[in-house]
């Protein structure tokens, strides 16, 4: 069971009537009073979703008269919990509006912190070590406490992805024999104190490195950029708050090579302790279209142009480059059959076809040509808005984006059919000895779990 705050508000009555809401007011008093409080802030479909941090996330919206929501905290932590609470009465008080809550750790109405934090999320807390060390899921590569719409990483053997970092399991099966979960929930929670320590900027630095950084140079892309500067803001206010603070120094000195910073002199300062390097986009990353799971390398980058059912990634190098294309088409409820027309062509130098379960896989190997790609597209759509890194709309990109010099390109494609979707994937590339490399990513492709 997690812990989630509940909520409602509504406008205040008074001998004049309440105060007239709708949902271009909300909007735009939402978007002011986030961007004041350095917030991020999505409007999406009539819902108002608030990213107070690194996984804090919290919605409303309209139902009726009232502006209901609430905001799972346990992942988190007990700091990120009182942050709600503040943020929702300033919300009201602001609003004018009348606030009702449903706290279940009673913090709303005792405001004690650390009896909240004893009772409520270190309970919690060594409850999801137990069931970590019990389970055969997760024991086999099940990640824990992951955005349930993100991509999922690769998994590790003896490994246990969290939102923070990986954990071995000899590691947590230790903490928890020993009784030590409490001091250790402070290695898990994002915020763990009443106030924005330096445990909570390394948190969060940390959630960058596992979850958003490529670990490419800042001079691929914006997003790169941001990503790798942003690491680096958090990892040094840590030091520079409490010197003493386990340092992920390894990390801290990679991203600060990737962005030609100048690294701060970590003589005396203590390594934190882990198993294994930081950052899953080091491996592939496992994504869903329709029914089918697909693979893609970490540090590719993702095309916001591309929509509907289809998704595109690149690798954003200038030589020695790598895209990858997939498409879902769904028959409706009949059984998708191959297409036999795309390999006839005379382009294709030779094609092989096989089963595999209940999947018909036909692969074709396309003569290269000279070409340069689609490119890098020039769509910047990542901001920085607090402690996380986060999109906002663009306007539309007209064009093919960044041209790369004319080079060789070879391409691989593929027709998956899997009950009623055929899938298509083509991965393109500027040099020969990456055709096995292509194969196996198109032989990743599988049903969904």
């Amino acid at each position: 069971m997690g812990i989630t705050i509940s909520f409602t508000m509504e406008p205040k009555k008074t001998l004049l009537g309440a105060r007239a809401w709708d949902q271009e007011k909300t909007a735009e008093f939402a978007k002011g009073l986030g961007k004041e409080l350095g917030y991020h802030c999505d409007l999406i479909s009539g819902y108002i979703i608030y990213q107070l941090c690194p996984e804090g996330f919290l919605w409303m919206t309209w139902k009726g008269k009232q502006l209901v929501g609430d905001s799972q905290t346990n992942i988190v932590g007990p700091g990120f919990h009182g942050a709600v609470i503040h943020f929702l009465e300033l919300f009201a008080a602001r609003g004018d509006l009348k606030l009702n809550v449903k706290d279940p750790t009673g913090y709303y109405a005792d405001r004690n912190f650390e009896r909240m934090t004893r009772e409520y999320f270190y309970p919690w807390f060594k409850g999801l070590l137990s069931s970590i060390v019990t389970s055969q899921r997760i024991r086999e590569g099940e990640p824990v406490c992951w955005p349930s719409d993100y991509f999922v990483p690769e998994s590790q053997p003896g490994m246990v992805m969290t939102h923070i970092r990986s954990f071995s399991l000899r590691e947590l099966s230790g903490i928890l024999r020993s009784g030590l979960s409490a001091p250790f929930a402070k290695e898990f929670f994002i915020w763990n104190e009443e106030e924005k320590d330096a445990w909570y900027f390394r948190n969060c630095a940390l959630v960058l490195l596992n979850q958003q950084c490529y670990f490419k140079p800042s001079s691929r892309s914006q997003e790169d950029r941001l990503v790798n500067q942003e690491v680096i803001r958090l990892l040094e206010k840590a030091l520079e708050m409490e010197p003493s603070i386990p340092f992920p120094k390894e990390e801290y000195l990679e991203v600060c090579g990737l962005d030609e910073h100048q690294p701060l002199d970590l003589s005396g300062v203590e390594e934190m302790i882990r198993e294994g390097r930081i950052g899953c986009r080091r491996g592939l990353l496992y994504r869903t279209i329709g029914l089918m799971r697909f693979a893609v390398p970490g540090s590719f980058l993702y095309d916001m142009r591309a929509g509907g059912n289809s998704e595109r990634y690149y690798d954003g190098e200038k030589t020695g480059w790598h895209e990858y294309y997939i498409c879902g088409v769904r028959t409706g409820g009949q059984k998708a059959v191959i297409r036999q027309e795309p390999f006839g062509k005379e382009t294709v130098v030779r094609t092989e076809e096989f089963s595999r379960g209940e999947m018909e896989v036909k692969i074709a190997y396309y003569r290269p040509s000279r070409g340069n790609g689609v490119g890098a597209p020039k769509v910047e759509r990542t901001v920085l808005v607090g402690e996380q890194v986060a999109c906002e709309p663009a306007e539309p990109e007209t064009g093919q984006g960044e041209k790369r010099q004319e080079d060789w390109v070879y391409t691989i494609a593929a027709q998956i059919a899997y009950r009623d979707q055929l899938t298509i994937v083509s991965v393109s590339f500027a040099g020969a000895a990456d055709e096995d490399w292509a194969r196996e990513l198109i032989l990743k492709v599988e049903p969904a779990k």
